[in-house]
């Protein structure tokens, strides 16, 4: 019986070491892995990447695997686990996805036990806006959580790698386009218009429009329906590398974010 419980003992101590981001005592550390981005690493965190930057003195956005990175507690809650408590009670504690509490702490599985400590993120906040949204908007729309959903998946579609508010740039035009005439009036006729039989949007077209938002992505869409508009009103955007569209590309331009070109 001593036996099994020495083993116990070290697969549980095993698991804290595997599962948990490095610690020293209440500093947080990230060990960067090959893919990694700053503005990504900052993201699952809940804080801007300059912050990561400033915090490890760093004078450009290049890293490399293996590089360990001090991540700043301004965005972070540090949360110990209780005997009976599950990842599912501990996010909805907090108000955030159980995705972000696993992505930000290092957990590959749902598995934790008492004594582990977790990284919680605090939500990005949107310029003048609160941090939550809620499933229902007051004012002439209500919005849902497949609204927020659909308008996070289109923005991670057509503005991935884009800067932030580039992707709230995009999220911006369907929410003009919702109180203007000349367009539908919810999110999801918006997103899939079509236009003499073909959709607006490309990532429709060719199905991107599929794919699994990011984090920035739902930040970005949560700001956009707060009100939040970098683009001064636009209707359309462009990438002017890769745009045929001759018509779109003599309509006034109000804002250039990246590699989008925004429009009315």
């Amino acid at each position: 019986m001593r036996r099994i419980t020495v083993i116990s003992l070290i697969m549980v101590a095993a698991l804290l070491n595997s599962c948990v981001a490095a610690w020293a005592g209440d500093i947080v550390y990230y060990t960067v892995k090959p893919g990694d981005t700053l503005y990504g690493i900052g993201s699952s965190y809940g804080i801007n990447y300059r912050s990561v930057m400033s915090s490890n003195g760093l004078a450009s956005t290049t890293i490399i695997p293996g590089m360990k990175l001090k991540i700043p507690s301004g965005g972070l809650t540090v949360h110990t686990v209780k005997s009976g408590e599950t990842l599912y009670g501990i996010s909805r504690k907090y108000g955030i996805r159980l995705t972000e509490v696993k992505a930000s702490s290092g957990l590959s599985g749902d598995l934790i036990v008492p004594g582990m400590k977790l990284i919680i993120p605090e939500s990005i906040p949107c310029a003048g806006g609160d941090n939550k949204v809620k499933p229902v908007f007051s004012g002439r729309f209500s919005f849902n959580r497949d609204d927020i959903r659909l308008l996070a998946k289109l923005i991670h579609a057509e503005a991935r790698g884009e800067p932030l508010q580039g992707q709230v740039a995009v999220g911006a035009v369907i929410m003009n386009r919702l109180v203007h005439e000349g367009f539908p009036g919810t999110i999801s006729d918006v997103v899939f218009q079509k236009t003499k039989g073909v959709y607006q949007f490309t990532p429709v077209r060719d199905g991107q429009i599929n794919l699994e938002p990011g984090q920035a992505a739902y930040y970005a869409a949560e700001c956009a329906i707060k009100g939040e508009d970098p683009t001064g009103g636009a209707l359309f955007f462009y990438n002017p590398e890769t745009s045929s569209d001759r018509w779109i590309k003599t309509l006034p331009v109000t804002k250039v974010i990246g590699n989008h070109v925004f429009a009315k």
